[in-house]
């Protein structure tokens, strides 16, 4: 998934004459009511996050109808508690997808993270707050190990991380003999915190953790020159680099960021359920991936928002609560969440031809 290698989006580059066309309208064309309600109308169609909104909004009302409790405090809460895990790693994921690459070994950091801290926690007694730093710590060297591999010898993201998550397993089973961890003396400050909720609340502190990063990283990557630069990287590597940004780094970065919120979130989830299966993580780079791309980013970089994947965490999360609620049996969950990736995919495809189009008629 390299960008260098990538052909230009066409949909995107109609998408930019589009804009470039409607902002050299003259200026009185501008300041009449009539085009700016067209333009409100041509960004709310060509919005991601309002059309991904829009479908978290359906979804709710069809689940609710299906089954009224669907609304209820207790099933919200648990949609949160789902959606936590899923829109911490979302956050690096974005970064790096947009960036031009990717990393299947998120869930196998994620898991093989949880599981080192039972082991430092539980099984050697250390504090776990300690335990965390240095989970966390090693989520980063994973990230890290990923992006070196992929910026210093060359190879493409899709290899480099498909043997980091083989090597994650294995020593996560090596770790554990495939039999889960327990945590013990649950009564101290790191679980109590984690598996609590914000005072005065039923709002859990691992999702409120979550929104704080969340809204960091939305910050950093719409509002920075660092995340100019990962736009840059992922829309035209080449370009990027002519114009000084350095996208060996820049992509790095991304995957040192990528490794340490599988980290941050391995740690946190042990925190909270208190116990990581032989097996934990398996399945869940999935999950995440399928988030950023429900959400809009793009899968050859350059295009894409944190909020956006926020939003398609969301769906997923709904989809498996909803379809328990009305009765489906929960495997099926997987099979309507491949169905939404190619129907929002598959939609967003027709809109950028319907505007590559509009643009070659007006030419």
């Amino acid at each position: 998934m390299d960008a260098a290698h990538t052909p230009p989006d066409r949909y995107q580059l109609a998408e930019e004459a589009l804009t470039e066309a409607l902002e050299q309208e003259e200026p009185e064309a501008q300041a009449s009511g009539q085009t700016r309600a067209r333009r409100l109308l041509q960004w709310m169609l060509g919005s991601r996050e309002l059309a991904t909104l829009a479908v978290c909004i359906l979804l709710f009302a069809l689940f609710t109808a299906g089954n009224p409790r669907y609304a209820s405090v207790n099933i919200i809460l648990d949609i949160a508690r789902r959606l936590t895990p899923i829109a911490l790693l979302a956050i690096g994921m974005t970064f790096l997808m947009v960036s031009g690459e990717l990393d299947i070994s998120i869930g196998a950091n994620f898991g093989f993270c949880s599981i080192l801290l039972g082991q430092l926690a539980s099984e050697q007694h250390h504090d776990p707050w300690l335990s965390m730093v240095i989970v966390v710590l090693v989520g980063l060297a994973i990230g890290t190990i990923n992006g070196l591999a992929v910026t210093l010898v060359g190879l493409p993201s899709f290899i480099a991380t498909l043997g980091m998550l083989a090597a994650l397993r294995g020593l996560g089973n090596a770790l554990t003999g495939g039999v889960g961890t327990y945590a013990k003396d649950t009564e101290q400050s790191f679980y109590t915190f984690m598996s609590g909720t914000l005072p005065g609340t039923r709002i859990p502190n691992s999702f409120t953790i979550m929104l704080v990063c969340l809204l960091i990283g939305a910050l950093v990557l719409g509002k920075t020159k660092f995340g100019s630069d990962v736009y840059a990287t992922g829309g035209n590597v080449e370009a990027a680099r002519n114009n000084g940004i350095d996208t060996r780094r820049t992509k790095l970065i991304c995957f040192m960021l990528t490794g340490l919120l599988g980290g941050l979130t391995g740690a946190m989830q042990f925190g909270w359920v208190q116990y990581s299966p032989g097996n934990s993580g398996i399945g869940f780079e999935l999950q995440v991936i399928a988030a950023a791309i429900i959400g809009g980013v793009g899968l050859f970089g350059g295009r894409g928002t944190v909020i956006g994947s926020f939003l398609g965490g969301v769906i997923l999360s709904m989809l498996t609560s909803g379809l328990i609620m009305i009765g489906v049996k929960d495997y099926w969950d997987g099979v309507l969440s491949g169905l939404v990736i190619v129907a929002t995919v598959g939609l967003d495809l027709l809109v950028r031809r319907g505007a590559a189009r509009a643009l070659e008629q007006a030419a």
